[in-house]
């Protein structure tokens, strides 16, 4: 028995959540970004800064971002596997999960709580893909 497919309005909210959750992603490096610099010193440049991001452990508390947005994207664009719609259901779960700030949770959601506090900016991204995650 086949599993229904995904329907165009989920295939859509996930689109807008995974936007969103770049929208998130981006800010969180901006604020992770001074945050480093207070810390390290001026970091010289955006190809710097990249390195940064893929190489030192300050930076992986954001990698549960990049794997969600990663993972909306390959599982919206396979063709040989179309998502199932209780897997785009899912998707969105986790994604919703992921964004939970709690000061007593795990590294990414301690950072994330924090991070919230001391950005309105990304605060506000935060309500927007909270209200598009719960539908």
């Amino acid at each position: 028995m086949e599993l229904p497919v995904a329907s165009a309005e989920e295939l859509q909210r996930l689109e807008v959540a995974r936007t969103l959750l770049l929208k998130v992603h981006r800010a969180l490096l901006e604020a992770e970004r001074v945050r480093y610099e207070k810390a390290r010193g001026r970091i010289e440049n955006n190809s710097a800064f990249l390195q940064l991001v893929i190489n030192d452990p300050w930076f992986d508390w954001l990698r549960p971002m990049a794997q969600m947005v990663l993972l909306i994207d390959e599982r919206t664009s396979d063709k040989k596997s179309p998502l199932g719609r209780d897997e785009a259901r899912a998707l969105l779960d986790r994604a919703r999960a992921l964004l939970k700030a709690d000061p007593d949770g795990d590294a990414f959601q301690r950072l994330y709580a924090d991070a919230l506090q001391h950005s309105p900016a990304l605060a506000v991204i935060a309500r927007q893909v909270s209200t598009v995650l719960r539908g």
